[in-house]
């Protein structure tokens, strides 16, 4: 079935989607494995069968539509732009500048004080601070600018997609 969907929607449903895949996957250990045979005689599963076949194809399904998902998303990226830089671009920035954020405000949380033979006191901090939190509140506030870009442009640029399960 034909969609067209944000992808702020795409992302979401994205979410919803692999939720029920982890969802069946739990189940999987119930409904697919339990007593065949009582002293040597088959027992009768018919029912259970057609509810493992019921969720085979429902699991594949929801395989192909988050696989769709995932690569319709991706190409919506890679042809957006934000910032002069595809969202792609943007997305990776913003990931890899929030990991350096944490580090450098770890950084300048951390100091020690230790009593060194032959040296007396010795205190331990970051070197220039001062140009940290600096670079801190700008480097935050960039991020905080390119995530809400990213956010607008989920919000307002559509994809079309087929998908197998319905929304």
């Amino acid at each position: 079935m034909q969609h067209q969907l944000t992808i702020q929607e795409a992302i979401f449903t994205l979410s919803n989607f692999n939720k029920q895949i982890d969802q069946l996957t739990y189940r999987f250990r119930s409904n697919f494995f339990g007593p065949v045979k009582v002293d040597g005689k088959p027992i009768a599963h018919d029912d259970k069968a057609k509810s493992n076949e019921e969720e085979l194809v429902k699991y594949k399904q929801l395989i192909t539509d988050t696989s769709a998902l995932r690569h319709a998303i991706a190409k919506a990226n890679n042809e957006l732009i934000v910032e002069n830089h595809s969202v792609t671009y943007q997305l990776e920035w913003v990931r890899q500048t929030r990991l350096l954020l944490t580090q450098l405000e770890s950084l300048i949380q951390r100091q020690e004080t230790r009593v060194e033979t032959g040296v007396g006191v010795v205190e331990y901090s970051a070197y220039n601070e001062t140009s940290i939190r600096e670079d801190i509140d700008r480097l935050t506030k960039e991020v905080n600018k390119i995530s809400s870009l990213i956010d607008q442009s989920n919000a307002n640029s559509m994809i079309s997609i087929d998908l197998l399960t319905e929304i």
